[in-house]
């Protein structure tokens, strides 16, 4: 009977939002080995609160001079990835090869002007070392300096990849080529204090916009985990609080969040979420065991189809700001 009574704001929720049909895709670009792994665990942690998947651009050879497998080479960034790599909250994609600038394009880029097999034998080993590494192939490709040409596109298809995330919204709609779907975007964060705010609430008014394009019903917003890092290599505990009122933010504004790769995890096992204590997260099941639903102290969330669905409880926006 309780839980019975527990799911029923949850499916309401679950189907309004489902009404609004308009996603927010997190990416956050430049995961690799050897980078320190305090501001990636923190930002994260957000993810895991929110309850809101994020899609992780990793690099497997940031070492363009170095052998094997990069990907196997970090005692502490590989065990830790892998602990994510069954949570259905995130996504690993593949952020180029070694994200390197060539000597032949004249915009920043790993790949313009390379030829179609060489840019394909890079965009291979890349994924190649990803399996080897996760046990799974990524299913969305971000050239590195979001540039890249018609090779780039075409390896990326010819090698399985259905998504390709790369430019701004202005640069790139919504669109299939060579069978892959690609989209642009928004980024938040910068390197200023005042300029990682501005940015913050750049996106808040380009969100607005968004909401009442009927063209486009996804919006990426890409972000670096290096800029929510303090000078002496701390975390930013203000910029990850920005964050996270970003993010209840858009929850406010009756959107939905997913994958890039729109992965159907709607058979997930309850047990891949983390738990996090602040949140109270709850595994709940449906008649039937699909979909898995989650039900959180302080919010309501539901995995659907891929989509990710979640709501503030009625009784906490009160003291939201005015938007």
């Amino acid at each position: 009977m309780l839980a019975a009574v527990l799911m029923s704001p949850t499916v309401a929720a679950s189907t309004q939002q489902a009404e609004a049909k308009k996603y927010i895709a997190f990416r956050n670009d430049d995961i690799r080995p050897g980078m320190s792994l305090d501001g990636l665990k923190a930002v994260n942690q957000v993810h895991i609160d929110e309850n809101v998947p994020v899609t992780l651009g990793i690099i497997p050879h940031p070492n363009e001079s170095g052998q094997a497998n990069q990907l196997l080479q970090d005692s502490l960034f590989l065990p830790y990835m892998q602990s994510l790599a069954s949570n259905p909250l995130f996504e690993f994609a593949q952020h180029g090869y070694s994200h390197t600038r060539n000597q032949v394009s004249e915009k920043p880029s790993e790949f313009i002007g390379l030829s179609y097999d060489d840019q394909y034998n890079r965009i291979l080993k890349g994924r190649t070392d990803f399996v080897e590494a996760f046990g799974t192939a990524p299913k969305t490709f971000i050239p590195p300096f979001n540039n890249y040409d018609d090779n780039t596109l075409k390896a990326a298809a010819a090698l399985g990849f259905i998504e390709f995330s790369a430019g701004s919204v202005k640069d790139i709609q919504h669109r299939h080529i060579d069978g892959i779907e690609t989209e642009g975007g928004i980024e938040i964060g910068a390197l200023n204090a005042i300029e990682f705010s501005a940015s913050i609430q750049n996106a808040r008014e380009f969100v607005k916009q968004f909401l009442t394009d009927p063209q486009n019903n996804t919006l990426t917003i890409t972000y670096h985990t290096s800029l929510f890092m303090n000078g002496n290599g701390t975390v930013d505990e203000h910029r990850i609080q920005q964050l996270k009122d970003f993010i209840d933010y858009l929850k406010l504004e009756g959107l939905l969040f997913t994958r890039l790769d729109r992965s159907d995890v709607s058979n997930a096992s309850s047990s891949v979420v983390s738990l996090s204590p602040s949140t109270g997260l709850v595994p709940l099941s449906l008649e039937g065991g699909s979909p898995s639903a989650f039900l959180l102290v302080g919010s309501v969330g539901i995995v659907l189809s891929g989509i990710y669905v979640s709501a503030r409880r009625q009784d906490e926006t009160k003291d939201e700001p005015n938007k």
